[in-house]
């Protein structure tokens, strides 16, 4: 019978080379597709809207990256600009930088009761300025108003308050009393005939806040109260070049458009556009028109009455001069500043107690606010009032606009600052934040627009804790006049740009930070920082505005070639994936670094969390300061596609090798029990005259039948995988099952057979229960029970360190986003890998107690034959399997505490665990299946 036959003959090992064969094809597919899956999960999410970040050489700033690159510090030129523009591989070269801080008064407040007087063909010929559709009186219903004829006393409360969404605080609080009725008309006698107007009842006084608020007054529509000046509020303004910007942003940039119709340098002056605009009065502006907006070189600027209404304010009050620029700009829309404003309304009576509590109306800024012109009024409705001033159109089309004309400033322009602290396991960094002087807001101004002095006691000045620096800018401008040109949604752009890589694009797609810890440590849910009224706080919302580079210089001020740009954005020419690119990017960046620049490589970069400890964050009455506590934020984790890719690549092909590895050192321990059953075959030839070499290549002859097909299967799996990581694995199997065969082989050697079962023995065991029995055969067939033992061990051992592996996946993945999403796309494969390895090593376990299965039927019959019952028979087989499994127990528990220690550390207790459960879970399984 030659080697082949034999092989067949041999169950146990043709079914252990079967079992090792399918493992390692469904070990190294799964691998494989796990491979794949992962570099397809980091090539699609590494690559973003631009591979290179430049910056002026500041020094190293570690493995992350701060999100605010507009810093106002510039350190680039424009000749340097170009010369990168002018390079071979550069696709696209988008400069960036912070034009200013910029304060502006909220347009001022009003309390609008509904006190609708009806139609009156005088007044509504005046208001309509001449549009005839809203003349029909059949369109107009009756009159209506919730005030009486009779002035009844009021009082008004008004407030507003702010939250940076840890605490909130009241920035003033204000009230007037007086009396307000209903509306009348008045019909006077003058030259040319008679004349309407519209005048409050007998005796009404009005309600007055104290300056520079207004009174109140009464229209065909609303009896109006002007109400306290809202907070002041500051945004920033970036530059951006609008061509390359939206090279850069695609679709998602549309709204730059408009600035490049922007009027070159030599044409923006503040009074010949403010002069242009208030000629559209005289010369006559359709409804259309007024809606739409007048044409202004190609745009149709539908924001142009706040900017004239604006501009006649700045020219009255001398904050405009002949050098005074106009500045295009893109507004945001709507903000994230949590600012709420309340009127409190109560009827009292003459000695100043409440007759009747009418209600409370508040209004936060929303959607509905636009930095430096108003979309809307910001107006509040009295308690059961309607708007009935559409009748004449849309109210909005002409808006007044902010209070007054923005201050532009340089102060506090800079990024917050912050200091490294300890690293985590999976190589998140703690930061600390610097926190810088504190910057007293909530002023009113000194004087209102008309020169009168202002109470100041309406207002509650705040204390808030700045994070930035002033800017350097040298010479001090004439004040700049804000002409808008359209509006931008900072979250579409921050769309465009992606969550997993999301690389900053500058002062336009902030990162919000949230406050996880307080400053006691304990968890705090869901809870996102609001923006601060002056913009020095840590949290910042996106810029107010965007402008080009002109409207810098206005703004600044430079020379022809001054460094002023603070960051460039550069997309290298070739296309492709993230590890296509690599190469061409490299030498990109080294050609921007040889021009004296920082050229930081953001291709296969991501998002990461970096925890920041903010201390004095806030200060009491007594002037105390208290701690914020632990905020996230959004920074990026450079180099993160390499990180991610090396270390859940390793983690693979751990796992490929453990799970092959491990079959084939109990594939060894099979075969070693298994030698002991042929050791009959072994005597029995060497009676023959055969020599010990002959057996031991009878044997090994067998086994390389098994070894054939191991490498056999290992060179077509190497083959269609194509990876050095299969060859690798394939060969380690073959190389561990041909030094398991050779061991096997030595155990053939001649021996003095000892008779293991002596009949007349005083320390002979009385087999007295199924305990006992099982003790006593253990103990005869020591050889046997100790290789099942170390089989099951290594079972144990194998199973921890599989699993401490993948437990480990995501500390080994990082913090990034990237490697949550890598670690995802792995894990299933991952735990089919894992879940392989443990069915493998149990089906050789199994194996290994089933090659004395033919003596355990004999004795177990004498047993049965002697008058044991099944419950006893189990019960012996349990016994075999429980001291099996109390000698494997710390071989599989140390053993898998040390393959935890040497893989993954952090999870080697987990390791230690699972191979308990391992070798535990083991014992009832072979004694159901090994009957």
């Amino acid at each position: 019978m030659n080697a082949v036959q034999r092989f067949i003959r041999s169950k146990v090992l043709l079914l252990t080379a079967a079992i090792l064969i399918a493992a390692m094809c469904l070990s190294v597919l799964v691998q494989t597709q796990s491979q794949a899956a992962l570099n397809r999960t980091v090539d699609e999410n590494s690559r973003g809207l631009y591979d290179i970040l430049v910056q002026a050489k500041a020094g190293s700033g570690g493995a992350l990256m701060q999100p605010e690159i507009a810093t106002g510090q510039g350190g680039i030129s424009f000749d340097q600009l170009q010369g990168i523009r002018d390079l071979q591989g550069t696709s696209v070269a988008a400069p960036i930088s912070l034009v200013s801080r910029v304060t502006q008064n909220l347009e001022a407040p009003r309390l609008e009761a509904m006190d609708y007087l009806g139609f009156n063909s005088g007044l509504v010929g005046t208001a309509t300025a001449g549009d005839p559709s809203a003349t029909d009186p059949g369109k107009w219903p009756a009159a209506e108003s919730v005030l009486d004829e009779t002035p009844k006393k009021y009082r008004l409360t008004a407030s507003a308050t702010s939250s940076d969404g840890s605490s909130e605080q009241t920035l003033f609080k204000s009230s007037a009393e007086g009396t307000l009725g209903k509306g009348r008309l008045v019909e006077e006698q003058t030259d040319g005939g008679t004349s309407v107007r519209i005048a409050g009842p007998a005796g009404e006084t009005g309600i007055k806040f104290p300056a520079p608020a207004g009174g109140s007054e009464h229209n065909l529509f609303n009896l109006t109260v002007a109400l306290p000046m809202a907070p002041e509020v500051t945004e920033s303004v970036v530059a951006v070049d609008p061509v390359a910007e939206r090279a850069l942003l695609g679709t998602a940039g549309d709204f730059l458009a408009p600035l490049e119709k922007a009027p070159p340098a030599d044409a923006r002056n503040a009074a010949a556009v403010g002069q242009h605009f208030e000629s559209l009065f005289t010369s006559g502006i359709s409804m259309k028109e007024l809606e739409e907006g007048p044409d202004f070189l190609g745009v149709k600027l539908k924001y142009w009455a706040p900017l004239m209404t604006q501009y006649q304010q700045a020219k009255i009050s001398g904050q405009l001069t002949e050098d005074s620029q106009a500045i295009p700009l893109i507004v945001r829309s709507g903000t994230s500043l949590d600012l709420k404003y309340s009127v409190k309304i109560e009827e009292i009576d003459d000695a100043g107690n409440v007759v009747k509590d009418v209600g409370t109306v508040d209004r936060s800024l929303g959607k509905d606010y636009l930095p430096f012109v108003s979309k809307s009024p910001f107006a509040l409705s009295w308690p059961g009032s309607t708007d009935h001033s559409k009748l004449l159109g849309n109210p909005a089309s002409f808006g007044r606009g902010l209070y007054t004309p923005a201050t532009w400033s340089t102060n506090f322009a800079s990024a917050p600052k912050y200091a490294d602290g300890s690293t985590a396991a999976n190589g998140a960094v703690d930061k600390t934040a610097t926190a810088g002087e504190w910057v007293t807001v909530n002023r009113l101004p000194e004087k209102t627009a008309a020169g009168e002095p202002v109470d100041q006691t309406q207002r509650n000045p705040v204390d808030e804790r700045s994070y930035r620096e002033n800017l350097d800018t040298g010479e001090k401008l004439a004040s700049p006049l804000a002409m808008v040109y359209g509006t931008f949604d900072p979250a579409a752009v921050q769309e465009a740009a992606g969550d997993v890589n999301r690389l900053p694009l500058g002062g336009y797609d902030p990162t919000p930070l949230t406050l996880t810890k307080d400053a006691q440590g304990k968890d705090v849910q869901d809870t996102t920082l609001k923006p601060s009224l002056s913009a020095t706080g840590l949290a910042s919302q996106s810029a107010g505005a965007i402008t080009d580079y002109y409207g810098l210089a206005a703004a600044r001020g430079y020379e022809k070639n001054a460094s002023v740009i603070d960051a460039v954005r550069v997309r290298a020419a070739t296309p492709g994936s993230w590890k296509q690119v690599q190469p061409d990017v490299e030498k990109l960046a080294n050609e921007i670094r040889d021009m004296g620049l920082e050229a930081t490589i953001v291709a296969g970069s991501a998002r990461e969390d970096a925890n920041i400890f903010v201390p004095g964050y806030s200060k009491d009455g007594a002037g105390k300061e208290s701690a914020l506590g632990t905020v996230q934020q959004s920074w990026v984790r450079q180099d993160a596609a390499d990180a991610v890719s090396g270390s859940l690549t390793t983690t693979n092909i751990t796992l490929l090798f453990l799970t092959l590895c491990g079959a084939a050192l109990l594939t060894g321990a099979s075969t070693v029990s298994y030698v002991r059953q042929r050791r009959r075959e072994a005597g029995t030839l060497r009676a023959m005259g055969w020599t010990q070499r002959r057996i031991r290549s009878w044997v090994l002859e067998e086994f390389a039948v098994g070894a054939g097909l191991l490498a056999l299967a290992g060179i077509i799996l190497s083959l269609l995988s194509w990876n050095l990581a299969t060859v690798i694995v394939s060969a380690s199997v073959l190389v561990l099952y041909a030094a398991a065969a050779f061991f096997a082989a030595q155990q053939l050697r001649h021996r003095e057979e000892i008779d293991q079962e002596p009949q007349h023995d005083e320390r002979l065991i009385a087999v007295d229960s199924p305990l006992t029995f099982a003790n006593r055969q253990l103990t005869t067939n020591r050889f046997n029970a100790i290789s099942l033992a170390v089989a099951v061990g290594v079972f144990g051992a194998a199973v921890g360190g599989l699993i401490a592996l993948l437990i480990d996946i995501p500390r080994a993945a990082g913090a990034s986003a990237l490697s949550g999403m890598a670690a995802a796309s792995v894990a299933l494969p991952s735990i089919i890998l894992g879940l392989a390895g443990v069915a493998v090593g149990l089906l050789l376990t199994l194996v290994t107690g089933r090659f004395e299965l033919q003596a355990k039927r004999q004795y177990l019959g004498t047993l049965e034959a002697m008058g044991w019952n099944p419950d006893m028979l189990g019960q012996v087989r349990f016994f075999e399997n429980v001291l099996v499994g109390a000698v494997a127990v710390p071989l599989g528990v140390l053993g898998a505490l040390g393959v935890g220690l040497l893989l993954a550390p952090y999870a080697a207790l987990w390791a230690a665990v699972a191979g308990l459960v391992a070798v535990l879970c083991w014992i009832p399984i072979a004694t159901k299946v090994v009957q």
